[in-house]
């Protein structure tokens, strides 16, 4: 069973995202990242990864945040998790990721990777109470010159809730 760390998400909603958010993942990016990924990219990875990558939504239907991952076999690879900034702190980001997790596993998915930055000290809390551990450093990952943890969550033998 998935262990649960996003509180209820009353306020907001997640949902496969679609080719008709893209204006607003592009927001989202920018107001996320000093580093934004280009448009073009995001509109790449929603047609690529279109089953892997869920919105979140607030009452008003106004998307807030995003998580899309590349499915390989039993391997996936979280490509980019992204919250607006006003809107961190209210468990959108775990409740992204809980619904990601909880369709890996229907698609037998037994393992999920990412690299986060080192000195994102938030989403490493984050993905450690979701049960991630942490394997490795890589120094220079990013364009910037930081450095990235890569991170596993073992998938196997979890039931879909």
């Amino acid at each position: 069973m998935l262990k649960e760390v996003a509180p209820t998400l009353i306020d907001y909603q997640t949902r496969p995202a679609s080719l008709s958010d893209l204006v607003a993942l592009c927001q989202i990016e920018t107001d996320s990242f000093d580093q934004p990924y280009p448009r073009f990219l995001i509109d790449k990875l929603l047609r690529e990864h279109s089953g892997s990558f869920f919105v979140a939504s607030d009452k008003s239907g106004r998307l807030v945040g995003y998580c899309v991952a590349a499915v390989r076999g039993r391997s996936a690879h979280l490509i980019s998790a992204a919250v607006l900034r006003h809107q961190r702190r209210k468990g959108i980001a775990a409740g992204l990721l809980e619904t990601l997790i909880r369709y890996l596993i229907g698609q037998r998915v037994e393992e999920l990777w990412l690299e986060v930055k080192l000195s994102n000290q938030e989403a490493i809390a984050l993905y450690t109470k979701l049960g991630f551990a942490w394997l490795s450093v890589t120094s220079n990952y990013y364009s910037d010159g930081a450095a990235a943890l890569r991170m596993r969550l073992s998938l196997k033998g979890k039931p879909v809730d």
